[in-house]
């Protein structure tokens, strides 16, 4: 059972934390990109991006995808790539994404640290299983906002994508001191039980020979 809970837990630790960090450290890293200026296929082994101080997320072109969570994108842009503004890109390629962090059907992107003024790095979205969900809120943000995303690439909007990236390794170490706290406080309270038990019935065999010798 041990063997087996030892696994399990192992395992899930290294691929929701330690996994993640591995994989970001890997990658590369890009300064002042200017999100108007450069097309996906540039950026596809970047981890941690730094953009330029005119970027920022297209609020007003957001959208998200409903499969039981709700997959939210909306793009990085700058002035240029607003509609808003009369003006809009040949490709939309850098996405800032997350989560259950925007309303089904709504425009309300609040993900990442969107509300911090000085936010403006993206930390590269890493998991595998969910980026075909927002490849699919991508799609319908095309076809609603009549945009293209040629090499759509998904970023986590942060201000610090160095601390957000090494956040990961903190929880698996904490993660894993944890487990090898409960392994070790159970198997101490098993080696406690059993001495007891052994002791109480060391002395049920002694008082059970001392009666026996007296009779």
């Amino acid at each position: 059972l041990a063997t087996i809970v030892a696994a399990v837990v192992g395992e899930l630790n290294y691929w929701y934390f330690a996994q993640p960090y591995y994989f970001l450290s890997s990658l590369r890293s890009y300064d002042q990109v200017n999100p108007s200026e450069t097309e996906g296929g540039r950026l596809l082994d970047a981890g941690i991006v730094h953009f330029s101080s005119k970027a920022r997320v297209g609020l007003d072109m957001a959208m998200s995808y409903t499969s039981w969570d709700v997959y939210c994108v909306a793009p990085i842009t700058t002035n240029l790539g607003l509609p808003s503004q009369g003006e809009s890109l040949a490709s939309y390629d850098l996405w800032a994404v997350g989560i259950n962090c925007c309303s089904s059907g709504e425009t309300n992107f609040k993900c990442g640290e969107i509300d911090k003024v000085d936010a403006r790095a993206g930390l590269r979205q890493v998991s595998a299983e969910q980026r075909p969900y927002f490849r699919l809120a991508v799609q319908q943000a095309e076809a609603a906002y009549n945009i293209e995303a040629s090499h759509p690439l998904f970023f986590h909007w942060v201000e610090d994508p160095v601390r957000e990236r090494d956040a990961f390794f903190s929880a698996a170490f904490g993660n894993w001191l944890l487990a090898d706290s409960l392994h070790f406080g159970v198997n101490a309270f098993m080696v406690l039980c059993f001495l007891v038990m052994f002791n109480k019935a060391s002395k049920n065999f002694d008082s059970h020979l001392m009666l026996a010798l007296r009779t």
